[in-house]
């Protein structure tokens, strides 16, 4: 089994999880980079209001920041802890790919997903592990425990 197919498994295996115990937690934490092409699907047409409220910002390389850092600042894309455009191409590869990003040899899963510091991934790493990959768990103090993977 290839290290996409057993990523995809294990972000799957937590979905109920998400959506019932963690209350989409991702969603309403922090900042989410995206691409122009992203923003209006991303904030339900809200674009020039979010920025107007400053909880959108142009950043470098063309992208954006998107505020989400609590109840009140969910993703704008967030209804009922269910994500409105999971299954649309213009969802960021961010939030699809969370919490577990795959670098090169190397398979990062985020500490600030609420399933990972539940041990909820544990099987699965394993499996990287016998793959050859380099299993990196983020601390969840941060904001972003992987700044370099949005790219």
């Amino acid at each position: 089994m290839d290290v996409n197919r057993i990523a995809n498994r294990a972000r799957k295996s937590i979905s109920t999880f998400c959506i019932e115990e963690c209350k989409a937690y991702c969603c309403r934490k922090g900042h989410l980079v995206v691409k122009e092409n992203e923003i209006n699907k991303v904030t339900q047409g809200r674009k020039n209001e979010l920025i107007a409220e400053g909880k959108l910002k142009p950043i470098i390389g063309g992208k954006y920041s998107l505020y989400i850092g609590d109840e009140d600042n969910a993703c704008p894309s967030l209804k009922g802890n269910k994500c409105l455009i999971h299954k649309s191409r213009l969802r960021p590869k961010t939030c699809g790919d969370f919490p577990i990003y795959i670098v090169d040899k190397t398979v990062m899963i985020s500490g600030s997903c609420t399933a990972a510091r539940a041990g909820m991934f544990y099987p699965y790493i394993k499996k990287f592990m016998k793959l050859g990959y380099k299993v990196s768990e983020g601390s969840g103090l941060l904001n972003s425990d992987f700044y370099k993977v949005a790219e």
